[in-house]
Formats: C-alpha cells, structure tokens, sequence
C-alpha cells in the first residue's frame, strides 16, 4: 500500500543539469534567472581565460616561440567573445569553424610545445574550446533535427528522425590527460567540475558522480562544495538510494545561508519519506513550512513549481507522513499545540481524504474528529462532520452514519450554539439544508426498513425522527410531507387513532400542502378500518356542524354507535367541506351516506345519495346511489318514490345485471310492501293487484332463473349447503341454455367437495368440462374432478385426467399446471412405481426451470415436493444396496448412491419451502445415519476375533464416528433454521427426536442438544 501510494505521488523533478548561464543563485544576487557564479564556472563564459593565457604564457625560449604564443593568444582572445555572442541563423557553422581554427592552432602549439611550462593552461583551454565546439554542433544538429521532424509531420519524409546527442568526448579526453599529467595544476577544482558536468551532459551519472565525489572531499571552496554535495544528493536520489541522498542533503543543511538550502531541506524530506523515516520527515516538511524564507530561497524553477506549489506539497507529505506513522491520534499529539498554524487544518484534511482514498475509513473518521475536536467554531465544522457521515455510508455502517445524522441535527440545527454564531446567509442556509436532508433521510430511512422487515420498532423509531423534524422545522417546505409520513406510520403500524389524529394535523398545520387531500382521505380510511375493528356498541351523542356544507349553523344530533363511528363520520363531513372538487369526493360520500343508513339516518343518507347523483364524475357509483336512495325512500314508507329510483336503475343501467336484478327484486319488495301496507289500511282491492303483479315478474323466466340462483345463493350465505347445492343443481335442468349453467356446475361442486362428498363434487365438476368445454371454468373444474377421484382413492381416473389436464391445458394456469404434473409423480410414488414416479417428478422440475426463464411466476412449493419425492426414491435405492463381500465393491457402489441421495435433497432444501427445506434437511441426517449403520452392520473379516476383532470395531466405530456427528450436526442446523423462522412441523418433530438419539448414542452433555453446530 505504501508503493501505490508512492506511485500516486508524484515525486520532485530532479534539478537539471548546469548550463550556460544557469546554476544556482548566488548570494547578494537577486531572483530572476539564476545564474552560476564565476567562481563555480568552468567554461565559464564569465572567467576571462583569455587573460589568463597572456598572464602565464612566458617563453623563456626564441622568439618564433613567443610569435607563435602571441598569435594562439590573439586567436583565443578574438574567437571567444565572438563565441559568447547570441548566433544568428547562418553564423552558426561560421562560429564552428571559428572555433575550429582556434582548436587547431592550439592542438598544434600544444603538439609543438610539449614540455612548455604553459601546456596546463593551454590544455585546460583547449578543454573548454572543445564543450564550446560540441554545444555549436548539437545546437546545429538540433536545428536540423527539428526541420526533419517538422517534414514528418507533415509527411513529406517516411522515416522518423532520431534526435541527437551531445558529445564531449575531445573535451573529456583532453580533461583526463591534464588531470593525469599535471594532477596539482592551480585549476583543478575547476577542472573536475567540468569534467563532471561534461559527463552530467552525457547522461554518464556515474561517472559524473565520481568526479563530485572526488570534487567534495578535496575542496575547500564553500561554493563548489555545496554544489557537489547537492548533486550528489541528486544523483542517489534520482537512483532511489534515499540513504546515501540522505547523507549529502543533510551535508548542506550545516549551512542555512547556502542557495541549496531550501531545495535540500525540501528533497531530504522526500527521502526520509522513501525510507520510512516518517519522523523525520514529519520534522523535515514542518521545518521547512513553519519557514517562509526557506521556500523562497528555494529555486523554484528547477523544481518545476511555484513556491505556493512547494509548501502545499509539503505539507501533503507530512500527511501522509501521519497516515503511515501513527495515524490520527499522533498527529493530534504532534499538532494539539499547533493549532493556530494554518497548515495543520490542512494536514488534518489531507490525512482524512488519503484514508478515505484507501478505504480506511475508520482512520478517516478519527482524523476528521480531531480536525472538530480543533476547531468546533470553525465554518467547515458542519463538512468535516458531513465527511464523518460519508465515511460511515462507504464502510457500510449505516447505523453509525445515522448516529452521526442525528449528532449533525444536534450540533449545528437551528437552535445549535455553532447556528446562533452564523450570521445569516448563503452558509447558514447550505448548512441548515443539509440538517433538514439529513432529518427526513433519517426518518424515511426508518420507515423503509420498517415497511420492509414489517417491524414496529423501525416504525417508532422513524415516529421519533419525523416528530424530531417537525421540531427543528416546523415550517420548511417538505415540513407538509413529513406530517404525512409520520401519519403513514401510524397508520401501517396499525396505530389506527393516533394515524387519524396526524392525518387531521396535516390538514390543520399545512393547509397549502400537496398530501392534504390525501391525508383528509387517508384520515377516513384509519377511522374506517378502526370501525371495522372496534366491534363495541357504546352509543354516543354526536352534534353533526355544517352538514355537505349546507349551512355553518345548523346542527344535526346523531346517535353513533361508538365514539369511532362519532369520528368516522366527522372525518367524512370534513372531506366533502373542504374537498368538494376531489375524485374522490363520490367515494366518500358513499361511504358517509352507508354510515347514515346504517344509524337510520335515512333522510341524512338521501342527501348524501343525491349529492352523490349530481356529481358529473359519479358514473360508477351512480346505480348503486338510486338503489340506495330508493332504500332510503322506501325505509321512510315513500314507496312510490322508491320504485322510481329502481325503475331508474333497470332503465339507465340495463347491462348492469347485478343492480338491475337487485332494482328488480327492490322493485318486487316494494311492490309487495306496498301491496301489505294496501292490505294492512284495508284496500285488498288495488292489494290483490298489486300481488298480481309481483307473481307476474316473478314468474318471469329470466327472472325465475335469477330468483332460483339468488335463493341458492342465499342458502350458501346462511350455511345451509346441502340445499344450495340442491338448488344450484337445479338450475342447469330447468334452464338448459342458461348462461349461467357453468357456474352453477361449479357452484354445486365447490360446495359438494366442503361437504366431503368427493362423488358428487368430481360428477358436478365433469359435467361442467363436458357440457361446456370452452368455459373459463373448463380447465378449473378438469383440474378438481381429478383431485376429488383422488380422495376417493380412484387412482387411475384421477391420473388419467391429470394427464388429459396437462396435454390441454398447459397455459391455464402454471401453478396448477405444476400441481397436476406432480400428483401424477405422486400417485405414481405412492403406488410403488419408482421409475415412472421420478421421470414425471423430473418433468415438474423442468417445467418449473421452463416457466422461471420465461419470466412466468410459479410458487416453488410444488418443484421443491418433487424434488424431495426424487431424493425419497434415491434414498430407497441407497438403502437397498446392502455391504456385502467383496466388501470394496458394495461400499463404492453404496458411497456413490449415498453421495446421489445428499445431492438429491440438497437440491430439494436450495427450494428455500419451510416444508421441504426441513424435511430435506431431516433426511439427509437419515442418511447420513442409515450411511453410518450400514457400516456398523457390515459383516467383519472372516479370520479375525478376540482383541484383533475389537480393534477392528474400534477402527470401524472411529471411522462410522464423523458420520453420526454430522448427522447430528445436519440435525442442529435444521432446528436452529427452524427456530430462527419460526417453523413447527413433523420433519422438526422428527428432527428432535434425532437429536436426542444421537446425544445418548454418542455420550453427549444433553445441553449440546439444542447448541448449534460448531459451538
């Protein structure tokens, strides 16, 4: 991890090499472009050399020899300023050859003049001829390079030019022979300095830093060995050997008013970082921050950054520093008295972002505590503890980042001491902002998990954070939504009262919000459910204001059946008051006009009933509002009326058979209450009459029919089953063409099989597929007959319409496609056919995979019952192998059909059915245990007895042992899964009873009896 990070961060560029006209700054010199002292130049432009020749240059000899000096001297002074002009373009190879011709003459005095007291100077000239020679001809070579490439770009040439290279090689030759033949010459120092930037040039580092290294350690000028010792530094950095880098860096540090001080300082950081040493880097880097002058004097230029980059880099470095030594709690130690730095906030930062950068998210989190801890006033306070928040989420700990919410709201809400110093304005809203995401998050996080695990201690805790909200802002935008949230809770909680009492807040606290509506709905909802639940008769007076917005003063005195009934219908007043424009303003009303009627309110209802009527968008619920305002007119003896609301209902609606059969039976009551009410005030006259009539729609066939199917009905609704099969029989007879004679088939059978009388209900149902084979009920009834055969133990008729089932109705219905499919399997089974039974069971299991990736529903129950009937016949097969000698041979076959049978269930047991799972899960213990006795009864060696033969028995036990225990194991697990799903059925039963076997058998605490496995 340290190496990744390292390749992340990049290191400082190592400083270039010294040029003309560059090196380091000197002292007393101003910034700008740094240039090399003349002291520390070799060739070096600045150092009169020509002067230097005309000093030392004395020839005690004849006078061609001083004609010959004089004329070199004239060349050397004439040809090396002109060198040291800028080149003009074309002057170049003119300079070259300048310089060329001055190399010859000098060539040749040094060839002429050998033993000359001047030969050292002339040669360490003739050295600096040469470097000017090779710079002129890498400059030209460069121009040239760069036409090249600039025609292959332009693809005017194929071949890609190859850049050149600089050469010293004359200068360098000359170099070693002087400094081999005149190694005390006055110049020395100058000379290994240019022979180790020659070599630095050439890319030649080794051979460069051996010439610093010699250069170091022989000289005495401050400036040279400053240099050297840089380089140096440079050399082993560049090669990754931080502690030989270390050692020279650390050389420059003796002088703080050195050039090289600063960068030094700067690189030694970087290698105690690359060797670990993080302490010491720590020191390096703060030292070099907490002191400004030192990253100015730092040439900033060879570093490849501003100053601002440097110490923004240093301080990331110290950071990092933290990261890998110590972690948050050191650098809380180091900087607890360095707070009033403006780089330790940095520090801190930086820390908290490479943790979270490398998944540590706990370290981020205490780096981002102590950044709070520091400065809990500070404006970024509130980020750091969002930071602490993400972290959290990221590592997955979401309770934690939801303790961490709830802390934020805290700290920095409105009522917050970090709040009450934040003047208002952009930040102070961006911070409330996130306390209100952060508050609503936290209870809809809550309710989520709530309606998902369906736990009313989820549900608690989001009532709590959503009151918590509407604390801290009662009046925020969403303040409205969160009201309705909290409601909904209660109500899917099942606290139906206190759900009624948040949906009325809403609409008393937040009458401009969007939920209002839905919550003055929901609100009749929760007292209609809690009606429904609250059987209790405990008449109530209730004063009825405003009745459907009639009038503001008027009251209406009810009589309520309990104080929820009283609430109900309050509820259903306010929805049509103040959401008279609503879809759902119909609903409603049919409910408050039902509660009327209900409390014989009958004149109350009418109204509500009507108001219903004159609703435009009323049309489904209009037939069902004229019967009961009918009912309405009819409770109040205003027969006629009635009659006309029910006429209305057969004349508006005709296709609406179920009101208009109802409107017709209403119509025949009425005519026949009517006809009593005639009788009972003495008019027998217009009495007989109008009996008349009521027998004359009664006889009516159509409604003769709809009478007999509304008196079966009536018998199946009071219990007296055996009459309404009767009747429903009945019907199919008398009206043969009836539309309705498949349903009555159905009826009569669905009835016949709750009686148990299989016979009749397996006759109806055949007579339904038979006499109406197209009818949606076709299939259905197909699939019953063959069930009820089964009951009563006709195993191939019941088998043969299974089978006639599943040829033609295969896309009926997949489940009980599946089901048929399987009880073929099963009867099969049960009649022994093994081999018939497991293909029929293997094609459920394939139909199932068929339908799951055709994306078609179908429950598990059904493939998961074949599969463990599958692994049954497999168990059957295992057990009828018996070890017999060759005792190898039967124990393989036996293993093999063992290892055939766990596969089996197991598959069985991925089905995740409580029933089956169980059930697989208690078998595969059998077989484990039948695997484990089967060895124990095995028959023994014929030639062993006595202690061989115990011995023996012992082995076989010990070798039988891991069997029983993973029997038992098999059987704990199957009860703990049990006891964590709540699930009782035979197999656990079973399970028990094993379980305590093999605790005796196996000489077991009996505690380990429940303990799971494992433990």
């Amino acid at each position: 991890m340290q190496e990744d990070l390292k390749m992340i961060i990049s290191p400082p560029r190592r400083f270039p090499l010294a040029k003309e006209g560059q090196g380091v700054v000197c002292r007393g010199e101003k910034s700008g472009t740094p240039s090399l002292s003349p002291a520390l130049r070799g060739d070096l432009w600045g150092y009169d050399f020509s002067r230097r020749l005309k000093l030392t240059f004395t020839f005690p000899t004849t006078r061609r020899i001083s004609l010959l000096a004089a004329i070199c001297t004239a060349l050397l002074i004439t040809a090396v300023p002109m060198l040291r002009a800028q080149t003009p373009p074309g002057e170049d190879i003119k300079k070259i050859q300048t310089l060329t011709e001055a190399i010859t003459e000098t060539e040749a005095l040094l060839a002429k003049y050998p033993q000359s007291e001047f030969v050292p100077n002339l040669m360490f000239q003739l050295v600096e001829l040469y470097v000017k020679r090779a710079d002129l001809r890498f400059q030209r070579e460069m121009l040239l390079y760069e036409v090249e490439e600039q025609k292959f770009e332009q693809k005017l040439i194929s071949s890609e030019p190859v850049p050149p290279k600089i050469s010293y090689r004359d200068a360098l030759d000359t170099a070693y022979k002087l400094l081999e033949k005149f190694p005390t010459a006055p110049f020395r120092e100058k000379l290994l300095y240019r022979i180790a930037l020659c070599n630095l040039e050439e890319g030649n580092l080794e051979k460069a830093a051996e010439y610093l290294q010699i250069l170091s350690t022989e000289t005495h000028d401050k400036q040279f060995l400053e240099e050297s010792n840089f380089r140096l530094g440079e050399f082993y950095f560049d090669k990754k050997e931080y502690h030989q880098a270390v050692e020279y860096y650390s050389r420059l540090l003796e002088s703080w008013d050195s050039p090289f001080f600063g960068m030094a300082l700067y690189k030694l950081g970087w290698s105690y970082y690359n060797t670990d040493n993080y302490t010491q880097a720590i020191s390096t880097f703060i030292y070099l921050i907490e002191d400004i002058h030192l990253l100015e004097q730092a040439d900033t230029e060879y570093l490849g950054k501003t100053k601002t980059d440097l110490r923004r880099e240093a301080i990331e470095y110290v950071a990092i520093c933290f990261a890998e030594y110590g972690g948050p709690l050191k650098a809380r130690e180091f900087l607890k008295d360095r707070k009033d730095k403006d780089y330790t906030v940095t520090v801190l930062e930086h820390m908290a972002e490479i943790y979270k950068q490398r998944n540590f998210y706990a370290d981020a989190i205490e780096a981002l505590h102590v950044l709070i801890e520091f400065y809990p006033n500070k404006l970024d306070a509130p980020k750091y503890h969002q930071q602490i928040v993400e972290n959290y989420e990221l590592a997955g700990e979401k309770p934690r980042a939801d303790e961490e919410r709830v802390k934020f709201a805290n700290q920095y809400g409105p009522k917050s001491a970090w709040m009450k110093q934040v003047p208002p304005g952009p930040a102070r809203d961006e911070i409330l902002a996130v306390v209100d995401d952060y508050l609503y998050t936290l209870g809809a996080d809550a309710q989520a998990k709530a309606r998902e695990m369906k736990s009313d201690l989820y549900y608690g805790l989001a009532i709590s954070r959503y009151r918590n909200y509407l604390d801290t802002f009662p009046k925020n935008p969403r303040s409205g939504k969160v009201q309705f949230y909290l409601a909904e809770c209660f109500y899917e909680m099942g606290k139906l009262a206190e759900a009624a009492e948040a949906y009325f807040d809403l609409a008393l606290h937040y009458p401009e919000s969007e939920y209002r509506e839905q919550a003055a709905y929901n609100r009749v909802l929760a007292y209609n459910q809690l009606l429904m639940n609250d059987g209790a008769v405990d008449s109530t007076a209730f004063f009825l204001f405003n009745f459907l917005g009639k009038s503001g003063t008027k009251v209406e005195i009810l009589q309520a059946l309990n104080p929820t009934q009283a609430q109900l219908l309050q509820a259903c007043n306010d929805f049509v008051v103040y959401h008279n424009s609503s879809a759902r303003l119909p609903e409603i009303l049919m409910k408050y006009a039902e509660l009327l009627f209900g409390l014989e309110e009958y004149s109350l209802a009418h109204d509500a009933y009507l108001k219903v009527i004159n609703l435009p968008a009323a049309s489904r619920f209009l037939p069902l509002a004229y019967t009961m305002a009918g009912q309405c007119d009819f409770k109040q003896n205003k027969f006629k009326e009635a009659e006309d609301w029910f006429l209305k209902v057969t004349r508006e609606f005709p296709d609406s058979t179920r009101h208009v059969e109802r409107a017709n039976k209403l119509i025949a009551t009425t005519r026949f209450k009517a006809a009593e009410t005639m009788l009972a005030n003495g008019d027998s006259a217009r009495a007989a009459a109008e009996f008349e009539i009521v027998a004359t729609v009664v006889s009516d066939p159509d409604v003769a029919e709809r009478a007999l199917w509304e008196s079966a009905r009536m018998y199946e609704i009071k219990n007296d089953k055996s009459k309404a099969v009767a009747l429903y029989e009945m019907i199919p007879k008398r009206f043969p063409e009836s539309q309705q004679r498949d349903k009555s088939f159905f009826k009569a059978a669905f009835l016949s099989e709750e009686l148990g009388d299989w016979k009749r209900a397996a006759e109806n149902y055949l007579a339904l597929y038979e006499s109406a084979p197209a009818s949606e009920l076709a299939a259905k009834s197909l699939f019953f007959a063959a069930r009820n055969l089964e009951s009563l133990n006709q195993f191939d008729r019941a088998r043969g319409y299974y089978d006639e089932y599943i040829r033609k109705f295969r896309d009926d219905d997949p489940d009980r496609y599946l089901e048929a499919a399987f009880r073929k399997g099963e009867i099969a089974f049960n009649q022994k056919q093994y081999e018939s039974a497991r293909r029929e069971l293997e094609a459920v299991i394939r139909t199932y995979e068929q339908l799951a990736a055709k994306n078609l529903e179908a429950e598990r129950y059904v493939p998961a019952n074949a599969q463990f009937l599958i692994g049954e016949i497999v168990h059957l097969e295992f057990q009828k192998i018996q070890l017999a000698p060759p005792l190898e041979r039967s124990l393989k076959r036996k293993r093999a059909k063992f290892e055939e049978v766990i596969k089996t269930y197991t598959a069985a047991a991925k089905y995740q059915v409580a029933d089956w799972s169980t059930a697989a899960s208690y078998k595969i213990g059998v077989t484990f245990e039948d695997f484990a006795d089967a060895l124990l009864e095995s028959p023994r060696p014929a030639n062993l007895a006595g202690a061989a033969l115990d011995q023996y028995n012992e082995k076989l036990w010990q070798s039988v042992l891991p069997l029983k225990e993973k029997a038992l194991s098999t059987y704990q697990n199957n009860l703990k899964q049990a006891a964590e799903y709540n699930i009782e059925n035979q197999w656990i039963t079973e399970t028990r009873k094993r379980v305590e076997a093999l605790i005796s058998e196996l000489g077991l605490d009996t505690a380990d009896a429940s303990r799971p496995p494992g433990s």
